[in-house]
């Protein structure tokens, strides 16, 4: 009767024993995960940091007026060159000529 008991509280301890590594074992998972996800966040965090500056460099006024007028040949709008249509208004005047000129760099960066 007695080795019954000591068998069977042998079998407890093993099953307790092994619970206690299993759970040592999902800590130490989970903690290296944690580790893992704490370094994407950090990277996340300088990738968001460094596309905020180049936006704010992209997005100055100067540089896009620089642009607009280099690359895509744009002018600011003057009287002379504006048309205004009535409302019903089926056939267009026809649109000023204005001397063409060669936009200073064609085939630049897009």
């Amino acid at each position: 009767m007695m080795t019954r008991i000591n068998f069977l509280l042998l079998f407890v301890v093993v099953l307790c024993a092994m619970s206690v590594v299993r759970a040592q074992y999902q800590g130490r998972r989970t903690f290296a995960a944690l580790d893992v996800a704490q370094q994407r966040a950090e990277q996340l965090q300088m990738d968001k940091d460094r596309l905020q500056v180049e936006y704010r460099a992209m997005s100055a006024p100067g540089r896009i007026e620089q642009i607009a007028r280099t690359q895509l040949d744009m002018r600011p709008i003057t009287a002379a060159r504006t048309i205004f249509v009535r409302e019903g208004q089926a056939n267009l005047p026809p649109l000023p000529v204005l001397p063409q000129t060669e936009p200073a760099s064609k085939g630049g960066r897009r």
